[in-house]
């Protein structure tokens, strides 16, 4: 029997349980890089009209940590790929580490992986069939989002070029959440691990975008999300990048592979740490023991919003010039905002936002108790 016997059987298993949820990332990073175009289209119509908007993005540090590199503020396409870079890298790499983690670490976690090892299934199989559901998926979105904005009416290079540069983001996270899993007891350390890469990965981009006279740029090529845009979709594209990430997959994947082969079944190559024998007097109650469960994640979402409260605080700043370049863009913050100042009703829609994502922690908090 070879070690990948099975893995048809197994990626049509996978591609049944996940019917529902993979269409849906599809659909909604497509849809966004579509409706973003769109959205840009209508507030700055002529070249006269960006050329403003362009100079404040470029005077506004916190906006470039947040967005990343603008390199074509002057075209559609440009300002798409510059507003949706670096988030649209975020999600499509949180797909990758879900996507690979459940079908792998999880199933060995609950169990269902043992029962179905029992049949005909090489050892290979199931990282193979959770690699190949989420590196089609990664394809499938790369170019249903070229094909959208050649739809919108942007250049052929440039929108493939966008789509692909995200869909190898995708894949080189898609190996680090398989190194992931195979060092990890649990799914939720697994996530946890791959996740933790992620955000250093967006921080490391983040210091480099933002840092144009500090020495520090360079920090974005140490960055898988800084390697897919620095493919420079609808500029000067450079296609040779696309190489870096899909070598970082390429690398992942193999190491992950030599992994799943020396350890034991249900085991991580990092073991739990064995606890105190007797609980101290920290353990002794109900809601004790439900912070100690959730610190790691709180820990994280409370690192999240103090650097995310920062970066917004730095584009407040300088977003009245921001604001100010567009008169329809005027109007939505307003609106959004309840009107008043440019910078409060700035900061009030950005509350709105923050309040969903505090509520995607409050979900995760009661899902583990």
């Amino acid at each position: 029997m070879t070690p990948l016997v099975g893995t048809r059987a197994l990626v049509r298993l996978g591609v049944r349980r996940d019917r529902i949820m993979l269409p849906i990332w599809v659909y909604v990073l497509a849809g966004l890089s579509i409706i973003t175009a769109i959205s840009f289209n209508q507030l700055y119509p002529t070249l006269v009209s960006r050329l403003p908007f362009a100079i404040a993005v470029l005077q506004n540090h916190g906006l470039l940590a947040l967005t990343g590199p603008p390199f074509n503020l002057t075209s559609i396409g440009g300002l798409t790929a510059w507003r949706l870079g670096g988030t649209a890298g975020v999600l499509i790499g949180l797909m990758n580490i879900f996507a690979v983690v459940r079908h792998t670490r999880a199933e060995e976690e609950t169990g269902r992986l043992e029962l179905i090892g029992a049949g005909v299934v090489g050892r290979h199989a199931p990282l193979a069939a959770a690699l190949t559901i989420a590196l089609v998926t990664d394809l499938l979105i790369g170019v249903v989002i070229g094909v959208g904005m050649l739809a919108a009416g942007q250049p052929a290079a440039g929108s493939f070029a966008f789509g692909l540069s995200l869909a190898v983001v995708g894949a080189a996270f898609a190996g680090i959440a398989a190194v992931a899993a195979q060092l990890t007891q649990t799914a939720r350390a697994a996530n946890g691990l791959a996740s933790t890469v992620l955000g250093a990965a967006f921080l490391l981009r983040a210091i480099g975008d933002s840092a144009t006279s500090s020495g520090l740029s360079w920090l974005h090529w140490l960055s898988p999300i800084g390697w897919g845009q620095q493919v420079r979709p609808y500029a000067d594209e450079r296609w040779w990048v696309l190489a870096l990430p899909l070598a970082c997959a390429v690398v992942a994947i193999w190491l992950a592979a030599v992994l799943v082969a020396r350890r034991d079944f249900g085991a991580g190559l990092f073991p739990d740490r064995p606890g105190p024998s007797d609980a101290g007097t920290t353990l002794r109650g109900p809601f004790s023991l439900a912070l100690r469960l959730q610190r790691g994640t709180l820990l994280g979402w409370l690192a999240g919003f103090a650097i995310l409260g920062g970066v917004l605080g730095g584009i407040a700043q300088d977003m009245s010039g921001l604001v100010n370049s567009s008169q329809q863009l005027r109007e939505i913050v307003a609106k959004l905002g309840a009107g008043g100042d440019v910078v409060d009703s700035f900061l009030s829609a950005m509350m709105g936002i923050l309040g969903l994502l505090s509520a995607v922690f409050t979900v995760q908090a009661v899902l583990r108790l």
